[in-house]
């Protein structure tokens, strides 16, 4: 390179990563929002979410790349890597297959034309030797790779009287010369390459917009999947939920029936220095708990013992479960703690006696009840919807009967 080659290299790249941050943004920007997921729509999502990490990849790996010539400090292994082209090809595989890119294929059809061009070329009958792939084409050995460019450069039409093709020789013959032009003549050096460019383009993506689009994905997994007594708390119901539970700075807080862990999201996006605590039964949600640094402490949230300050509580509603989990809830609060759950509204109109000894235990409590709205549970992210009509309900542990 000449003085000046590096720092034009190195805006080059820059104005090319520039270049990408639109199309990468909008990539990741979520789908479908305020409407249910279906797996066909899940798909889509996990495509462009695969669309947009590829670009944040690549425009990382310019970035490195542009930094490291200006900086003096790229690594032996790149020196030579300096072209957008050849970044592209290598930050698109994955680095134990780079070495393809040192692989030049002709097709049968395009032998037969060069043959014909240039009869009795030992290179031709030499490449001819080769074992087919697929039955249509040929790898060209590395020796072999010299003299036949030779010979295709002579050519002034190497394809003539060919009908029509699928390229083979021609784009695999550009890329080879890329790579050994950049000083990556064996496979060694190739890989070697490849694993630099990975490693400093992965230092480069944000670690906040990687942890997002994890935690999109495995809740994408939740698609189709049937969790019994699993409908996620709505983002305006659990807002709702939050501003009912009067938190403080530093409180204990409990999600006993935690599922993906959206009342405790609230919760912390509200008050951060809050001290949660998060149960749950399902081993896929316990993951994606996990995923967003809660541990939960255990599958079953009716064997825990314990006194929290608030409990925010989205329990199953089948058979009336909803009535069994709130009252154990109300046994943990805190001498001044404070209960808010979602409970259906089959307890506010069932005749079982359950259902009317909750209704009593209620009302001693002087529980704080409102309806929601009807169609709450009706839109839903990971495509557990459902009409269900429910209703929120506030205890205080200071006035539940002894």
């Amino acid at each position: 390179m000449t003085q000046h080659a590096p720092e034009k290299a190195a805006a080059l790249l820059r104005r090319r990563a520039a270049g990408l941050e639109t199309r990468a943004a909008r990539k990741e920007e979520p789908r479908y929002v305020g409407q249910n997921m279906t797996r066909r729509r899940a798909a889509e999502a996990d495509s462009v979410a695969a669309d947009a990490r590829k670009l944040r990849l690549l425009q990382g790996a310019y970035l490195a790349v542009a930094q490291g010539l200006e900086q003096g400090t790229l690594p032996e292994g790149l020196h030579g890597v300096t072209a957008p082209p050849l970044i592209e090809r290598l930050i698109s595989r994955r680095p134990d297959l780079a070495a393809d890119l040192l692989e030049v294929l002709v097709s049968n059809e395009e032998l037969a034309a060069l043959q014909a061009q240039c009869p009795g070329e030992e290179v031709l009958h030499d490449i001819e030797a080769q074992p087919t792939q697929y039955g249509w084409r040929r790898a060209v050995p590395l020796s072999l790779i010299p003299e036949l460019l030779a010979l295709v450069d002579g050519l002034t039409d190497p394809f003539a009287g060919l009908p029509p093709h699928q390229p083979c020789l021609l784009p695999t013959l550009v890329t080879w010369r890329q790579v050994t032009d950049a000083g990556l003549t064996t496979p060694a050096h190739l890989v070697l390459a490849a694993e630099c460019l990975h490693d400093l383009s992965q230092g480069r993506l944000n670690p906040v917009t990687a942890q997002r689009q994890h935690l999109a994905a495995l809740e994408r997994g939740l698609i189709g999947v049937r969790l019994p007594g699993f409908f996620p708390t709505p983002p305006a119901l659990a807002t709702q939920m939050v501003r009912w539970a009067e938190l403080h700075p530093g409180l204990t807080l409990l999600e006993p029936q935690a599922g993906k862990g959206d009342l405790v999201d609230a919760a912390l996006a509200a008050e951060p220095t809050l001290q949660v605590t998060v149960c749950e039964r399902s081993g896929q949600l316990r993951d994606i708990l996990s995923a967003k640094g809660y541990a939960p402490v255990g599958d079953d949230s009716m064997a825990l013992r314990g006194r929290w300050e608030r409990i925010l509580m989205n329990p199953p509603f089948e058979q009336l479960a909803d009535i069994d989990h709130i009252r154990h809830a109300a046994s943990l609060l805190a001498p001044d703690g404070l209960l808010v759950a979602v409970v259906s509204e089959s307890p506010f109109f069932r005749r079982e006696t359950k259902a009317q000894a909750f209704r009593d235990w209620l009302t001693a409590s002087q529980a704080d009840v409102i309806q929601n709205d009807p169609d709450a549970f009706r839109v839903c992210t990971t495509g557990h919807s459902a009409g269900v009509q429910t209703r929120l309900i506030r205890l205080r542990a200071t006035q539940l009967p002894l």
